[in-house]
């Protein structure tokens, strides 16, 4: 099957295989994003080798499944390499084969997958590794080699980042991010037959992501909580321990982590790096500073600045839909198995309005674009007040180069949003406080951001702009 979205990045990697030097390309993100099926969709009929490392495999393991490889290509050797050196001698004499596969335009391709679990512990294979691109394939004029890997903290700093013998040596650097609501919404209706409104992709993507290995996991015979229950709350369900197992795999299994996660998901708008140091009791050095880049760089959570908060202005907000939802309901000692009836209770009503935020924060350019901003240079933040009680809290901030703010509020509701006396009051309060606290002598413009669509009455004449769940598919 075709590759559904990705368009851009279809194209450049088209791109750079079919280039006139050799390139060492790396294709990473987070686990089931479809790094591997990106690849194999694109490059499989004309690898010349590719080989995948095994999870949790010991060096002697991880050499035989290489040497594997190997045979499978004609290598002729029947006894394993003792070490990586040997591994690589005998790639590169099977690349130097006359009848090596080529691609069409001449090239040829090796992709190793998941590059991070051959590195075993003290192991000679990052040497003989970089020792084999260096002198050997990026020498030649035709080599493509691909490398793939989920541990995103790990392929950042071995190899983008790396400062040893593989310093500024990928020629290509390929994040696969999570898919929009837009592709999702094309995803759901090509490959698995599922022709949802868009309410309810919205509320999909709320629970799921834009995690292509999960969209394909849901059955077009049930409805959406019909589905939910089956892949997360039942107690067999194939996700009911994949939040454990994506921090596993994707960070080294770090229990501090999976902690950290946890402290910053307990609050929507996030926390500061002191704040989150104070309540797990570590030190603040660079091992949690390790821990908070693992977490942006797989893009789990992101730092923002608040420009108008006293003190450190970095906060550190959870962004996944996925492990929002996960911490929330999938967990041990909870008790939820039947989706259908959760709707509409106090809890899930604080739930989706905490998931619809996320997938707001996930969607920004799609805002931008709602709101003319393309062009702009702005600066988007949550806000909530400090000195003024009861507080105030603004979901998210715009702040406009030519003095105008955008107070944005995001409703996620069944049907078109209406706005009441009593929330006009409400927003305009919070207009108020933001001015009063932040000082800012720009012009403060209601903004709202509903998934259902907005009904205009008369308590609507104080919102300046409508950002529509259809937007966010743009």
């Amino acid at each position: 099957m075709a590759l559904i979205a990705r368009k851009r990045e279809q194209e450049d990697f088209v791109d750079w295989i079919s280039s006139d030097s050799s390139e060492l390309i790396c294709v990473y993100g987070r686990r089931r994003i479809g790094k591997t099926y990106f690849v194999n969709e694109l490059l499989a009929k004309y690898y010349a080798f590719d080989a995948s490392a095994l999870d949790k495999g010991n060096e002697r393991a991880q050499l035989r499944a290489f040497h594997e490889a190997l045979r499978d290509y004609g290598c002729p050797e029947s006894i394993a390499p003792t070490d990586w050196w040997e591994a690589f001698r005998r790639l590169r004499t099977l690349l130097d084969r006359p009848d090596c596969v080529r691609t069409p335009e001449g090239k040829r391709a090796v992709f190793l997958d998941e590059l991070p679990w051959f590195d075993t512990p003290r192991s000679d294979f990052m040497d003989a590794f970089s020792d084999f691109w260096n002198r050997w394939a990026q020498r030649r004029s035709d080599v493509k080699l691909i490398i793939c890997g989920s541990a995103t903290s790990w392929i950042l700093r071995e190899v983008i980042q790396s400062e040893g013998s593989l310093n500024r040596r990928v020629t290509h650097s390929l994040y696969l991010s999570p898919l929009s609501l837009g592709e999702v919404e094309e995803f759901l209706r090509v490959e698995r037959g599922i022709e949802w409104a868009r309410r309810e992709v919205i509320e999909c993507y709320m629970v799921f992501g834009g995690v292509p290995y999960y969209l394909r996991m849901l059955q077009r015979r049930l409805s959406l909580g019909q589905n939910i229950n089956a892949l997360c709350l039942l107690p067999q369900a194939p996700l009911r321990n994949e939040s454990r197992r994506l921090l596993d795999s994707t960070l080294s299994n770090k229990p501090l982590y999976y902690r950290t996660l946890a402290a910053i998901g307990k609050r929507k708008d996030g926390y500061s790096r002191k704040e989150l140091v104070d309540m797990l009791g570590v030190a603040d050095g660079g091992g949690f500073t390790s821990v908070l880049m693992g977490l942006e760089e797989c893009g789990f959570i992101r730092s923002y600045e608040n420009p108008y908060r006293k003190g450190r202005k970095t906060l550190y907000q959870l962004i996944d839909p996925f492990l929002l939802f996960s911490m929330r309901f999938i967990r041990e000692d909870e008790q939820l198995r039947d989706w259908l009836a959760y709707y509409d209770t106090p809890s899930y009503n604080a739930w989706r309005g905490i998931a619809f935020e996320a997938v707001c924060l996930c969607h920004l350019p799609q805002i931008r674009r709602a709101l003319s901003l393309e062009t702009m240079r702005t600066r988007e933040f949550p806000w909530r007040s400090n000195a003024s009680a009861p507080g105030a809290q603004v979901d998210l901030v715009i702040e406009r180069p030519d003095r105008i703010t955008y107070v944005c509020e995001m409703k996620f509701t069944n049907a078109e949003y209406a706005l009441t006396s009593a929330y006009r009051e409400k927003l305009l309060r919070k207009a108020e406080v933001l001015k009063a606290e932040t000082g800012t002598g720009s012009a403060v413009q209601i903004v709202m951001v509903c998934a259902a669509g907005f009904r205009r009455t008369p308590n609507a004449d104080i919102v300046a702009h409508v950002v529509e769940g259809d937007d966010l598919f743009d």
